[in-house]
């Protein structure tokens, strides 16, 4: 299990090599057949019982919510393009979704991977926790956070990875010291460490030293820094959205090229100009019967996943291929 896990950052987060094992998809993108959906993000859910000071969407409507239906529809559509896993996520809390066990059980049953992002203050609502492929539990402070946050670790599937991830926003020591203990309480595999989107890049940089000396100091190999180098795409075209779209709250369902902060451009919510269209439109999305209203180059100055977008634009114009340097299976490799 030890060398499974030695680099996490490639199994646990969002990065461009598990595109190299969706032959399919990557394909079927460079073709132009449409057949390009790996994963997808559903935020089902505006409102949320916390406030945190680094939440990149605080002025949310959180009244809103998808249907069920809306996203079953959403769902079946992407499944005709390939659809192999989907990510529960905010949003808001998704567990404070009414329908949260009808949905986990649905998408189950048509036989899709499943995975959870929840601030684990909530556990007794969810009744499904066996149906998840793994979940990841956010951890953040407020009054009594080390005793509210809380996993029930026994009730998910064996196989089943439970993770922790944290934001980083130059919380000392103690901090660190206490989030590996309830780390160990929880019995979680990993804690991916992400320094503070809000913050400007020199002092980001400032923080990515302290935390590396602080994570040094406590000794937990469970810690991972998971770097967010923000910039703008060279592609001309949000690549990504073809394979792995982010359908929020927002009005019901609406779809975005993905959940980044570059979104909101510090407004503390997404953008519409933004949006890439309804829940229901999403395969005219993809059949680039609609276009997206954004530009990437001019738009996305702070989009984090530039690596990706740009490694599959030289992709799709023949200027790399690296099927064969990823041959060997990858945890997770479906959601990406």
């Amino acid at each position: 299990m030890a060398r499974m896990f030695d680099n996490k950052k490639d199994i646990f987060t969002s990065t461009e090599k598990k595109f190299w094992r969706h032959r399919t998809q990557m394909e079927s993108y460079k073709e132009g057949r449409g057949q390009t959906i790996i994963s997808t993000h559903i935020s089902p859910e505006g409102s949320c019982n916390l406030q945190c000071k680094y939440c990149s969407v605080w002025k949310r409507n959180k009244n809103s919510r998808i249907p069920l239906n809306t996203i079953k529809d959403y769902i079946l559509k992407l499944k005709t393009r390939g659809l192999h896993a989907v990510i529960i996520t905010g949003g808001g809390e998704p567990v404070l979704y009414p329908e949260i066990n009808k949905l986990v059980s649905w998408l189950v049953n048509e036989k899709l991977l499943v995975g959870l992002i929840t601030n684990g203050t909530l556990s007794s609502k969810i009744e499904v926790w066996d149906k998840f492929s793994w979940v990841r539990v956010s951890i953040n402070q407020f009054p009594d956070w080390e005793n509210r946050i809380s996993i029930p670790r026994e009730k998910m599937r064996e196989e089943a990875i439970l993770g922790a991830s944290f934001i980083y926003t130059g919380e000392d020591l103690e901090v660190i010291k206490a989030i590996s203990i309830l780390s160990d309480k929880l019995k979680v595999k990993y804690i991916r460490v992400v320094p503070d989107c809000l913050i400007n890049e020199w002092k980001r940089d400032e923080l990515y030293k302290k935390l590396s000396r602080l994570i040094y100091q406590v000794g937990d190999e469970k810690f991972f820094i998971q770097p967010k180098i923000k910039r703008y795409p060279r592609a001309k075209v949000c690549h990504q959205a073809y394979f792995r779209p982010y359908l929020s709250e927002v009005d019901g369902g609406t779809v975005y090229p993905c959940d980044s902060i570059v979104l909101n451009e510090g407004k503390g919510l997404f953008l519409q100009k933004y949006q890439l269209c309804k829940a229901e439109d999403v395969l005219d999305f993809l059949d680039k019967r609609t276009r997206p209203h954004f530009d990437v180059q001019r738009d996305c100055a702070g989009c984090v996943f530039a690596n990706t977008v740009d490694m599959l634009d030289d992709w799709v114009s023949g200027k790399v291929n690296r099927f064969n340097k990823f041959a060997e299976p990858i945890l997770h490799e479906e959601f990406i």
